[in-house]
């Protein structure tokens, strides 16, 4: 896909329960007037029949004490990287493009000192749609303030977008495949392990894989269970997912060769496996315990004649 010119590329990190990214654009200034809002949802998905329509609200509250002003504007994002950050471009491939067929009912409005403006928006599908997925965003900007003449100085500029996943209905290609499955390290010396599972997505609509990695010891039995991390990937796209072992404040203890199994599925129950081993030997501890045998061992070697002489009279024999 190609990419928007410089000054429209912007990056977001998908994070569940994120109130929006801020990005601010201003040249060297003298003065600078900063606005702070944020949106909610920052994500949303949904599924449509080819000719149906999608409605959606997203909520813009202003955060400061002072009016400000807000523009919309519609573009359609691609995948940057796989961390889950994506790049919001107006010149994406037709095939993945949904800015098109966004209606938005304020494109410009203006936000009173800490309070909250809905703004409704409706996906338009067309009738001949092909199944897949769509990619957009509806994109919020503060309209800079003029400042008062003869002050010199620049306003910064704040955009925050929420982004849409929409899949038409249909006879998709739906496709996952786990380019790899591994640790971050194969020895470890205590946990966390880090399990990072890198899923591509060779169809023509976003999935999310559910499932788990089951850890077992050399002797093949199972020491414990993790839920998969789970993130859309969307198409043309490597998502890194990363899973840690033990989770939370568990703390196992942990020595030996291991294995572990990635088990999930998408799309209604298709399949996706891996297996990977590493070793978790705490050296430090396994140090302290043969030094503290040595000493027991040379103590009791050195004195094994007192300790004989002890047996012998305390059995009678002296």
């Amino acid at each position: 896909m190609k990419t928007a010119t410089s000054l429209r590329r912007i990056l977001l990190t998908l994070s569940a329960g994120a109130a929006g990214a801020v990005f601010a654009f201003a040249p060297p200034a003298t003065a600078a007037t900063v606005s702070s809002f944020q949106v909610s949802p920052p994500t949303s998905n949904y599924a449509s029949d080819p000719g149906g329509t999608t409605k959606g609200t997203i909520k813009v509250t202003n955060l400061t004490d002072a009016p400000i002003a807000i523009r919309v504007t519609k573009e359609n994002f691609v995948a940057k990287g796989e961390e889950g950050q994506i790049e919001l471009v107006n010149d994406a491939n037709p095939l993945y493009s949904l800015a098109p067929w966004f209606n938005v009912s304020l494109p410009e409005f203006n936000i009173p000192a800490k309070k909250t403006q809905e703004v409704g928006y409706t996906v338009g599908i067309p009738v001949n749609a092909e199944p897949g997925g769509r990619y957009g965003a509806i994109v919020f900007s503060t309209v800079p303030p003029k400042l008062p003449a003869g002050q010199s100085g620049a306003a910064v500029q704040q955009r925050i977008a929420s982004i849409v996943f929409q899949r038409i209905n249909g006879a998709a290609n739906e496709e996952l495949k786990v380019e790899s499955f591994a640790t971050g390290n194969s020895n470890y010396e205590k946990g966390p392990v880090k399990f990072i599972t890198r899923l591509k997505n060779t169809g023509n609509v976003h999935e999310k894989a559910t499932g788990k990695i089951v850890i077992k010891n050399i002797l093949g039995m199972k020491v414990d269970e993790i839920k998969l991390a789970e993130h859309f990937v969307i198409p043309g796209a490597i998502r890194k997912l990363q899973n840690d072992w033990p989770e939370g404040k568990k703390k196992p203890f942990m020595f030996g060769y291991y294995t572990a199994d990635l088990d999930a599925t998408y799309a209604g129950g298709k399949s996706l496996k891996a297996s990977t081993s590493f070793t978790v030997i705490p050296w430090k501890t396994v140090a302290l315990a043969l030094i503290i045998l040595l000493i027991l061992v040379i103590f009791f070697w050195r004195t094994r004649k007192r300790w004989r002489r002890a047996f012998r009279i305390l059995s009678g024999k002296e």
